[in-house]
């Protein structure tokens, strides 16, 4: 055998082992965040990109912490690492996503999955009734800013300051939470 026949004999197969250990790592990092069954279609971080899901009906912009393909379905996930139990937020942020990738994916998910602390999974069922108060909330959301009134008493300052809408929300009061002053 040639030098270049071996090297090019080493690469393939230094490739080879390297797409297995990769498959080994994915398959245990999805196992250790608590996702398992399907296949990861994207996921938010830079490995596997996720693409903003966008409903012109909607009018929402939302993107998944990852987002699996089991069957024909598309399955939103989200990580919630420090909840200890699943919180009304999370099943109308999942549900809100299950309804993004039902528009743009064209298929309605069964449910969406939240993870939360030590990889617990908890499945959330994409019902109407889940979609009635999605829309609901988004119309009491819109509401707030078309009003131009302060969101309410649940001022969570690492949260809020960090958003995008904190100088709508908060303006009245000089950008800071009247209770913060």
């Amino acid at each position: 055998m040639s030098i270049n026949a071996a090297i090019v004999f080493a690469i393939l197969l230094a490739s080879i082992g390297g797409y297995l250990l990769l498959a080994r790592w994915s398959r245990r990092l999805r196992a250790r965040l608590g996702v398992t069954g399907g296949s990861i279609v994207s996921a938010d971080d830079s490995r596997l990109p996720a693409p903003n899901l966008y409903s012109e009906r909607l009018g929402l912009v939302g993107r998944c912490d990852q987002l699996m393909r089991e069957g024909r379905a598309y399955l939103p996930v989200e990580q919630k690492p420090t909840a200890q139990r699943l919180h009304d937020s999370h099943v109308l942020q999942v549900g809100a996503l299950c309804m993004l990738s039902q528009d743009v994916y064209g298929r309605r998910p069964p449910f969406g999955i939240v993870v939360l602390a030590g990889g617990k999974q908890e499945r959330v069922p994409f019902s109407t009734d889940l979609e009635r108060r999605v829309l609901s909330a988004m119309g009491q959301m819109r509401g707030i800013l078309a009003a131009g009134e302060e969101p309410g008493p649940d001022w969570v300052a690492h949260k809020c300051c960090a958003c995008g809408y904190h100088p709508v929300c908060w303006e009245p009061s000089g950008g800071r939470h009247p209770r913060a002053a």
